[in-house]
C-alpha cells in the first residue's frame, strides 16, 4: 500500500510541486493584495481627514480675515474723512457769501480725490490682509499637523499679534501718503473742468480712468509699491517681548509677505481689482444718470440753490444746492422727452455730480451693518483665490 502511494507521489511529483506553488503563491498574493488594499484605504482615509481638517481650518482663517477687514474698515474710513472733510466747506458755503469760487473748486477736487482714495485703500487693505492672515494660517496649520512627539509651536499668540500689528501702519502712516498722492493726481485733472460743464456717464468714467492712469505712471504708485504703504521699514517688536526664535520667525514671515506683495502676480491682481472697483463705483453713479419719471416739466425747469447757499460760483443763475451733498438725489436727469433715453446720452452738470460722488462714500456703513466700499473687495473671487493659494502654499510641510 505504501509502495503504491510512494509510486503515485513519484509519478505526480511535478504536479504536486506546481499545485503547491500555485496555491501558496495565490495565498500570498491574496494576502498581499488585502494588505495593500488596507494600506490604500488607510492612506485615503488619512488624506481625506487631513483635507477636511485643512478645509475647516482654511474656512476659519477666511472668516477671521473677513472679520479683521470689516473691523479695520471704519478706521480707514475715518482717516480719509478727516483728511478730506467736506462738512467744513459745506458750512462755509452756507454761511459765507465770499470766496465761493474757491470753495466750490476745493469741493470738486476733494470729492473725486476721496473717491479715488477709497478705491485704492480698499484694494490695498483687503489684498494685504488676505496674504498676511493666510500666510500665518498656513504656518499655524503646520504646527497643528506636527506629530505630538516633535510638535513645536512656532506661531505663538505674541508673534501673531506683532505680525498683524503692521496693518495699522496703513492707518497711521500709509493713508496720509496715499491721500497726498491722490490729491496731487486729481487736482490737475479736475481744475480745468467747469462746474457748469455737462458730463455724460462716459465722461465721468473717463475722469476716473484718467486719475488711475496718472497714478499708474507715478513712481509712488501704491499698486507697484504696496510694502511702502502697508509694511513698516523696521518692524518694532519691543512691546511684545519676543524670544530669539520668535523674532527670527517674524522676520521670515515679514520677508515672505513683502516678496508676495512685490510679485508680478499680486501687482497684476491689485491693478485688476482697482479697475474693477472703479467700474463698480461708476455703476453706482449710473443710477443717477436715468431720466426721471413722473413730472417731466420739472426736469426742464432750472434747479435752484437754497437762499442761504447762493449760486454756484461763476453762474448768474441759481443752478444747484450744496444740501445735495448730504442727501443723495433720487431724481434722474433727461432731456424732458417721453421717449427712452440711454444713460450714456443723459448729461449732468459737474456741480450736480459732486453731491453724488461725495455721498457714495459719505457713510461708512448702511443701517444693516454692510460696508459697501469695502464689501466689494471682500467678495472679490480673485482675491479669495489668492488667499487660498497662499494658504495652500504655506500649510505644506517643508
Amino acid at each position: 500500500m505504501f509502495s503504491r502511494i510512494k509510486g503515485f507521489l513519484g509519478r505526480h511529483k511535478k504536479k504536486f510541486i506546481f499545485t503547491g506553488i500555485l496555491i501558496g503563491g495565490t495565498t500570498l498574493a491574496v494576502r498581499y493584495a488585502k494588505w495593500k488594499l488596507r494600506e490604500w484605504q488607510e492612506r485615503e482615509t488619512k488624506e481625506f481627514l487631513e483635507r477636511t481638517q485643512r478645509q475647516q481650518h482654511f474656512e476659519s482663517t477666511e472668516r477671521t480675515c473677513n472679520q479683521t477687514i470689516v473691523s479695520l474698515a471704519p478706521s480707514v474710513h475715518e482717516v480719509v474723512v478727516q483728511i478730506f472733510n467736506t462738512d467744513d466747506i459745506v458750512t462755509q458755503l452756507r454761511t459765507s457769501g465770499a470766496n465761493k469760487i474757491i470753495l466750490w473748486d476745493q469741493l470738486k477736487v476733494i470729492s473725486f480725490t476721496r473717491a479715488a482714495v477709497f478705491v485704492y485703500a480698499g484694494t490695498m487693505l483687503v489684498l494685504t490682509l488676505r496674504i498676511q492672515l493666510n500666510l500665518i494660517g498656513g504656518y499655524m496649520y503646520q504646527d497643528s499637523a506636527e506629530e505630538n512627539s516633535t510638535k513645536v509651536t512656532r506661531i505663538t499668540s505674541s508673534l501673531q499679534e506683532c505680525f498683524l500689528s503692521s496693518c495699522h501702519f496703513l492707518i497711521e502712516h500709509g493713508m496720509k501718503e496715499l491721500c497726498t498722492l491722490m490729491e496731487d493726481k486729481v487736482k490737475p485733472i479736475m481744475e480745468g473742468i467747469s462746474l457748469k460743464k455737462k458730463l455724460t456717464l462716459q465722461d465721468t468714467e473717463q475722469l476716473f480712468w484718467a486719475i488711475q492712469a496718472s497714478v499708474t505712471a507715478d513712481s509712488r504708485d501704491p499698486i507697484k509699491s504696496l510694502p511702502r504703504y502697508m509694511m513698516p521699514a523696521i518692524q518694532d517688536n519691543s512691546a511684545y517681548n519676543l524670544s530669539t526664535s520668535e523674532t527670527e520667525m517674524l522676520q521670515k514671515m515679514v520677508t515672505e509677505t513683502i516678496d508676495l506683495l512685490e510679485s508680478d502676480e499680486v501687482t497684476s491682481l491689485a491693478a485688476s481689482s482697482v479697475s474693477r472697483a472703479f467700474t463698480a463705483f461708476i455703476d453706482q453713479i449710473s443710477d443717477f444718470f436715468t431720466p426721471a419719471q413722473g413730472n417731466k416739466a420739472a426736469l426742464n425747469a432750472p434747479h435752484t440753490l437754497s437762499s442761504d447757499l447762493g449760486p454756484v460760483a461763476g453762474s448768474s443763475k441759481s443752478t444747484d444746492s450744496v444740501a445735495l451733498i448730504e442727501n443723495q438725489s433720487k431724481n434722474g436727469y433727461s432731456n424732458g422727452t417721453a421717449t427712452f433715453v440711454h444713460p450714456n446720452n443723459v448729461t449732468m452738470p459737474l456741480a450736480k455730480l459732486l453731491p453724488v460722488v461725495n455721498s457714495i462714500f459719505q457713510n461708512n456703513s448702511r443701517g444693516d451693518g454692510i460696508t459697501p466700499w469695502i464689501n466689494q473687495h471682500i467678495l472679490n473671487d480673485k482675491l479669495k483665490l489668492l488667499g487660498a493659494n497662499v494658504y495652500e502654499a504655506f500649510c505644506q510641510k517643508v
